[in-house]
């Protein structure tokens, strides 16, 4: 990877909710090439993710519910797949792309419901 490539890619971390860097990160997680993340694809980054996550201690959820949970939140328009226009269309591209990609985003999104029952009431500030 060159120094142009390399910025590319951490500007599209970085900007994760434009359209530009869900296209640009999308060509990288279609890795059969064919504009569809299918659950061949999903099940893919899916191992590396729990390979990481078990690594570190902390256990992981199914692949069912995870895959299920995804397509849940994009509804794409092909039951079988998720194409870039259903992943720009659903609005949670970046939470799609953390899940997939970035550990500390696949955590933050399984621990969700822990950080919300952390934070204080509107009465107790």
């Amino acid at each position: 990877m060159d120094y142009k490539a390399y910025l590319d890619f951490v500007l599209a971390i970085e900007n994760k909710r434009e359209p530009q860097a869900l296209a640009y990160l999308f060509r990288i997680l279609d890795i059969g090439g064919r504009g569809r993340l299918d659950g061949i694809t999903l099940r893919h980054f899916y191992d590396s993710m729990e390979e990481k996550l078990l690594a570190a201690g902390n256990l992981s959820p199914g692949f069912n519910d995870i895959q299920n949970e995804i397509f849940d939140m994009v509804e794409p328009v092909n039951p079988n797949y998720i194409t870039l226009n259903d992943l720009i269309r659903c609005g949670k591209g970046d939470t799609i792309i953390s899940l997939l990609i970035d550990l500390q985003g696949f955590w933050s999104h399984e621990n969700r419901e822990m950080f919300m029952t952390e934070l204080p009431d509107e009465a107790e500030l």
